[in-house]
């Protein structure tokens, strides 16, 4: 008795050390958490003031260009009202980010260096506000505007605009050095919480492990002893266990069967039904005497006679119809029954009926599937309308340019050829100013061309092709292009006209600006419900990856590519890219309608 207590007294003791050892590392750990929520909190903080630091310099940029465009007298009632707005939010980022603002949760700012940062752009800042809000009182009233008066301020602002830029730039860079300190702080904290952590952990496994091993290594020989003297006095009762030992091991394999399943089953050794409950037979819908001698599961066949498996547990999950048809699920537990030669003679089946989480799994496999399925499908309308939009605003854009600007050209070209034809010698500088024009007025349909290709809609995707083909010959005459096309003569759906169109477009752009091809090879064929466009160049090529080239983190770098991608998605067919750096471009697109 003294023996026992000593050793409760010793188990008290080491559990108390273990749950100050467990107490000191949940402090640690909730220490590091919170010290780790703070950073994110700070990191979040400084994000949102570095955001707003970059947005100034937009918004001074915003302030130039359009005081610039009001000068021009261009669209001037949408110019004053973009001025005016643009001037104050502005002059509100610029407040809230040195003073603080509640409204654009900004605090004041506390670093003795931003505000010397501060001071120094204080005199630029001053100038283009004072301008600014000059050309505001004066757009603000409903006097035409007179471009004499307003281009002091105008002036002013551009003037002053490179040196705030500049200060703005070192003050980003300012934000951004602090926020890296706090981050470098934060780890240094983290691996000061490690080293304690690891410390907690060594001080531990020395002072409560290792003893508690010794201790209990010293009462595993003590119950050794007592298992000796037990056994010399399990002898003498030897023999008369004998005879209650196989009613015992019966008794025993009910009870576990009883306690661990819901159905019980007995087999013989070759998987035959000698006993079943009567919860098996409810739910198979069989009576015992149909049960007897019947097979158990047909999935067990190659488990019974296979002679190394046959003396193993199996374990599974089985699907079966009871006698009127319908269907269940049990989860089933095989175990082998050995008599005292051990041989094998019969076996004990436990199943427990699975059917509810079986439908239940099968319910949320598809409503997963229909998820999936939604979420591809909205994310194909987002694309389409994405892409809808690019098109329509492509051709909005194409149309201001050709109804604005290419008039205006063409307008001054043709004022300066009346100019020339007025002068008594020929001018070389007015003939260089005329060839310039030319050039941009060139340059412009070009563009035009580009954005809304006219051809396409008037004629059909042949003729655009054609025609493409074309303007990249013109464009860069030191690349050899060949086009074979094959039943085209038929129209194509809108939007696979358009599609196929763009993608070709974005691949011989590719070819010429990236690529440095000398030879593009363009072969375009058609069938009754089916598209094959193939673009084969020489150029550089590059390594391509298609696991992750279309990643979020690449799209900056290949957005081409990814439109294309987008476009033959929507059309509901293929695209495949083979490229490697000095082996030139292969692009693919097929299409089925």
């Amino acid at each position: 008795m003294h023996r026992i207590s000593e050793d409760r007294r010793v188990f008290k003791f080491f559990t108390a050390m273990y749950a100050v050892a467990l107490t000191t590392l949940a402090v640690l750990s909730i220490v590091s958490q919170i010290g780790i929520q703070q950073a994110l909190s700070h990191q979040m903080h400084d994000s949102h003031v570095i955001n707003f630091a970059a947005r100034l310099r937009t918004y001074s940029q915003t302030l130039s260009k359009l005081a610039l465009l009001i000068e021009s007298g261009q669209d001037i009632e949408t110019n004053r009202k973009e001025f005016t707005n643009t001037f104050m939010q502005w002059q509100k980022s610029h407040e809230g980010l040195q003073s603080g603002s509640n409204f654009l949760n900004l605090p004041a700012n506390d670093q003795d260096e931003l505000k010397q940062m501060f001071d120094i752009i204080r005199t630029p800042h001053q100038e283009i506000w004072k301008a600014a809000s000059a050309m505001s009182l004066i757009l603000s009233s409903d006097k035409p505007v007179d471009t004499a008066v307003i281009h002091p301020y105008v002036q002013t602002i551009l003037a002053y605009e490179k040196s705030y830029l500049l200060g703005m730039e070192l003050i980003v860079f300012d934000y951004d050095r602090f926020s890296k300190e706090r981050v470098r702080k934060l780890k240094q904290v983290e691996f000061l919480m490690l080293t304690l952590v690891l410390c907690t952990l060594l001080i531990e496994a020395a002072v409560i492990f290792y003893p508690l091993s010794m201790r209990i290594r010293k009462v595993i020989k003590g119950l050794i002893a007592s298992e000796e003297t037990s056994k010399q006095l399990a002898d003498q009762l030897q023999e008369a266990n004998k005879l209650m030992e196989q009613s015992h091991n019966e008794l025993r394999e009910v009870t576990y069967a009883l306690d661990r399943a819901t159905y019980l089953v007995k087999t013989d050794h070759e998987g035959h039904i000698i006993y079943a409950n009567d919860k098996y037979c409810h739910v198979t819908r069989y009576s015992m005497s149909e049960l007897r001698g019947k097979p158990l599961f047909h999935h067990y066949f190659d488990h019974l006679n296979d002679p190394a498996r046959k003396m193993e547990v199996w374990q599974g999950e089985i699907f079966d119809h009871a006698a009127d048809g319908t269907g269940f699920w049990l989860d089933v537990t095989m175990i082998p029954v050995f008599d005292n030669t051990g041989r094998l003679y019969q076996y004990m089946v436990i199943c427990s009926d699975i059917t509810k989480r079986k439908n239940t799994e099968r319910e949320i496999h598809q409503l997963t599937e229909e998820k999936l399925r939604r979420h591809d499908m909205e994310q194909k309308i987002r694309s389409y309308a994405m892409i809808s939009g690019q098109e329509k605003e492509r051709k909005r854009v194409a149309a201001e340019i050709h109804d604005g600007i290419g008039q205006m050209l063409t307008s001054l070209r043709m004022k300066m050829e009346q100019v020339e034809d007025k002068l008594p010698a020929p001018n070389a500088e007015i003939t260089k100013v005329n060839g310039l024009l030319f050039s941009i007025i060139t340059e412009t349909k070009r563009i035009c061309s580009d954005l809304l290709p006219s051809v396409l809609e008037d004629f059909g995707l042949r003729a655009a092709i054609e025609e493409l083909i074309k303007t990249c010959r013109e464009t860069a005459r030191n690349v050899v292009f060949s086009l074979e096309e094959c039943n085209l003569s038929q129209p194509l759906p809108r939007e696979v006209e358009i599609g196929v169109y763009r993608i070709l477009q974005e691949a011989l752009n590719n070819a010429i600006k990236h690529a440095h091809a000398t030879q593009v090879d363009v072969h375009i064929d058609r069938e009754e419900n089916f598209l094959n466009l193939m673009i084969h160049d020489d150029g550089k090529g590059f390594y391509y990856d298609s696991q992750h080239f279309f990643s979020r983190e690449q799209v900056k770098k290949i957005n081409g590519l990814r439109n294309m991608k987008e476009r033959a998605d929507l059309l509901g067919g293929t695209l495949s890219i083979q490229s490697q750096p000095g082996k030139g471009t292969n692009i693919q697109l097929e299409i089925s309608f």
